[in-house]
């Protein structure tokens, strides 16, 4: 494959390279692209992967930038290791070798196979770093330890987790129609879009409309990234001062669940019924998940 970029050229431009050139492969059979590159195919087949992907190298992009880096020749692949690295506190192995995939994929795309291939031969030293995969457990009491995190913008983060159930990355999604009192987050995990009715709880509507408007205040003058990373470090601690057990920021997401499962049934729904309105609107595509959660 022709290359179009050149090794001393910007991250931007290279961020953008390469979703140009990966989605080529879009539409196309795997089969097919074997065929022309006589092996393994250098491009992505499917959305999903494509989005996955390239939001992982625009994470590195920014954080590179944060260091000082804005120029493909001037990362080297311990810039590469220390970004994934940074992520084993709140990440599971799976979730670091996804991240690891991505980012050789990227510079291979970009011309910068040196950095590849190093990613390549390290993999199982980047992935061994990350969280063993266990089940999250909701916190016994969620809002002292939203009371303990150290900045404002990480108990808005906390917060918003708990009143919607929302995944980390779907935070910076969140939308709110005041009329319908819905809540919307567009694009979530498997590029489902979850609607949340609030129009028989309009307190906590009213409170994530705040939540929603203060955390856009927030990120004006911060990358997502950096916030993040530094809300899982505060949780840590914080929950570490509670005397909870730490089992990431998906705890929230289970509080979420157990607490709408209780309303639910003070209304009079079947454990059923109440499990398959949670099955919705948490984004869950089977009711044995909303189920597994309740039991967290």
């Amino acid at each position: 494959m022709e290359l179009g970029i050149k090794r001393n050229s910007g991250l931007t431009y290279a961020l953008k390279y390469a979703a140009k050139v990966l989605k080529q492969g879009i539409g196309i059979s795997k089969h097919e692209v074997y065929k022309r590159f006589g092996g393994k195919s250098p491009l992505i087949h499917s959305y999903s992967t494509f989005n996955r992907y390239m939001g992982v190298a625009k994470e590195f992009v920014n954080w590179a930038k944060e260091q000082g880096l804005n120029r493909l020749d001037k990362v080297q692949y311990e810039h590469v290791r220390d970004f994934l690295l940074s992520k084993s506190e709140y990440c599971s192995m799976r979730t670091l070798k996804v991240n690891a995939s991505a980012l050789r994929k990227f510079f291979e795309t970009v011309g910068r196979e040196d950095i590849a291939e190093r990613i390549g031969e390290n993999y199982q030293e980047i992935y061994s770093k990350g969280r063993a995969p266990g089940r999250a457990l909701a916190f016994a009491h969620p809002e002292r330890v939203i009371s303990l995190l150290k900045e404002d913008v990480h108990k808005v983060i906390a917060e918003l987790q708990l009143l919607t159930g929302a995944r980390i990355g779907d935070v910076k999604k969140i939308q709110v129609l005041p009329e319908e009192k819905k809540v919307v987050i567009t694009k979530s995990k498997g590029g489902r879009t979850r609607e949340i009715d609030y129009s028989d709880r309009p307190e906590k509507f009213e409170r994530i409309k705040k939540l929603v408007g203060e955390l856009r205040e927030y990120l004006k003058g911060s990358s997502w990234s950096s916030v993040r990373e530094g809300y899982y470090r505060d949780l840590r601690q914080a929950v570490c001062r509670s005397g909870e057990i730490y089992t990431g920021s998906h705890a929230f997401r289970v509080n979420y669940v157990k607490e709408r499962l209780r309303e639910l049934r003070e209304r009079g729904y079947s454990e059923k019924e109440a499990l398959q309105i949670i099955e919705y609107e948490i984004g869950h595509s089977r009711i044995e998940m909303s189920a597994y959660y309740s039991r967290g």
